[in-house]
């Protein structure tokens, strides 16, 4: 039985507003110290005063510098993503 990709691509939801979260923005939240609670981008945007667009920027750029979190971003495959569609997902690598 297959399920809807949008349920198997997003394995986590927002603690804050429900909203499916993927593996890389779960690391995007443990790389700027949220531990206690998992936000989707919005919500980690807000937290953090920036747009999601810039938040994924800042985020990626210290996800990169970091084995311990580039491990595990390279190996979680973001190009399925159902927001790819809407412009909406900031998760990409550059050259993707």
């Amino acid at each position: 039985m297959n399920q809807p990709l949008e349920i198997s691509f997003f394995d986590y939801t927002c603690d804050r507003c429900g909203t499916p979260v993927c593996e890389r923005v779960q690391l995007m939240n443990l790389a700027l110290s949220y531990e206690e609670e998992l936000f989707c981008l919005d919500c980690l945007s807000a937290e953090q005063s920036m747009t999601p667009a810039e938040l994924a920027d800042f985020a990626k750029s210290y996800v990169y510098s970091r084995d311990c979190f580039k491990n595990p971003w390279m190996k979680f495959d973001a190009t399925p993503c159902p927001k790819l569609s809407e412009g909406l997902c900031f998760c990409q690598d550059a050259a993707c």
